[in-house]
């Protein structure tokens, strides 16, 4: 915390009045079930953005990305969107829908941003700016806004004015997380469960979660899973106007998926269709074995999703199938898959401590081969977004 606060200080030569820290969402399983309304079980992780703030004595609003050392400025009465914003366009959305709302913004503002979420893709950083800002300007000028509507007023001001479809998971998540916690997803209702995560408790000889970055450059996967989630959702789209019969598409027989003859599907929908159709009742496999701690339960659901992942869309890149495969010949690593947390690539793995230290002796012998150095660090839920007050 002691970072921003220096960062805001030596830019705008004035403290901040108050932080924000929102954590970035670990999608554990389901990144494809949103286009089936099917399942999914999230997280908040270590990865974070803070936002630093306070009042100028004019009306602009001046931005300063401590971490890619990028600044911008514009004026609070002019909040009309621009195609070069990028970023900035996060921050002129939340504003303006927030003035539309009925709230007033009485100053201009200084404002710092820091955090590894700023190097995430843009659904995830929209998504945290939003809440980040909504929650400090709140705390600021005594809004009383309360969580359900910072969602609203987020997926509002990104879908309107950004032109970015924000997950509503990952908004809730972000605001109602706990620490020691995952949130298993309905996508057709949006109800939720808060779940105790049992796969941390190493020292005691349990399994536990890691997470594995294979500090491969982000462009390298990521246009490929955007592009890919994009065509999975028309597929899923396409298939649904198919079914004549009313079945949810999350309901849909695999067996029936693949006997049947659909009118109007390509063989390359069906097999996208399926992998989302088998992805989220992995999801519901996986929850029931996370709910008895059975940890080689909820690794083998994970694994299967991965290997449906990679070998349907043919994403996976070198390095991430190097690490998968060295993980599968140890054991009691019990599985893992490709997650979505904002930074592509990275991997999840439920292991032993033992495992552990067996599977990491072989990182000397994938930064021969590929040049880069795999870091992990444990996966424990953290709680949600918060305010910290600047004594």
């Amino acid at each position: 915390m002691d970072k921003i606060i220096v960062c805001h200080e030596e830019y705008y030569e004035t403290s901040p009045e108050l932080i924000t820290e929102v954590p970035g969402v670990c999608t554990l399983m389901g990144a494809f079930s949103d286009f089936c309304k099917g399942y999914c079980l999230t997280g908040t992780g270590s990865l974070a953005l803070r936002v630093a703030i306070s009042r100028r004595d004019d009306s602009t609003i001046s931005l300063y990305d401590a971490t890619r050392n990028e600044k911008k400025q514009f004026s609070l009465g002019s909040l009309k969107f621009k195609k070069d914003d990028k970023w900035v366009s996060y921050i002129k959305g939340a504003l303006s829908q927030l003035i539309s709302d009925g709230y007033t913004v009485p100053c201009g503002l200084n404002i710092t941003l820091k955090g590894a979420l700023l190097y995430c893709d843009n659904l995830t950083l929209s998504s945290a700016i939003s809440v980040g800002l909504l929650k400090a300007l709140n705390e600021l000028f005594s809004f009383n806004i309360d969580n359900n509507t910072i969602i609203r007023i987020s997926y509002q001001a990104l879908n309107l004015y950004s032109k970015i479809h924000p997950r509503v998971r990952d908004l809730i998540t972000m605001l109602y997380a706990e620490e020691g916690k995952v949130i298993y997803f309905d996508l057709t209702s949006m109800n939720y469960t808060l779940l105790d995560y049992p796969f941390f408790d190493s020292d005691n000889g349990g399994a536990y979660g890691i997470i594995v970055d294979p500090q491969i450059p982000p462009q390298i996967l990521r246009n490929d899973i955007e592009e890919t989630r994009q065509d999975a959702h028309d597929c899923c789209i396409n298939l649904a106007k198919c079914i004549t019969d009313g079945t949810p598409l999350r309901e849909l027989s695999i067996r029936e998926l693949k006997s049947r003859v659909i009118t109007g599907i390509t063989e390359h929908e069906r097999r996208t269709c399926e992998h989302v159709i088998v992805e989220t009742a992995k999801v519901q496999k996986g929850v029931s074995f996370l709910e008895k701690g059975f940890a080689p339960g909820f690794g083998r659901a994970l694994s299967d999703i991965y290997i449906s992942l990679r070998d349907t869309f043919n994403i996976i890149c070198p390095e991430v199938d190097w690490l998968m495969k060295r993980a599968s010949e140890v054991r009691d690593v019990y599985g893992g898959s490709l997650i979505s947390y904002g930074a592509l690539g990275s991997l999840y793995l439920v292991l032993t401590k033992e495992a552990f230290e067996e599977y990491s002796q072989k990182f000397a012998e994938y930064e021969v081969i590929f040049g880069f150095k795999p870091e992990t660090r444990i996966f424990y839920p953290h709680g949600p977004a918060k305010v910290v007050k600047i004594d």
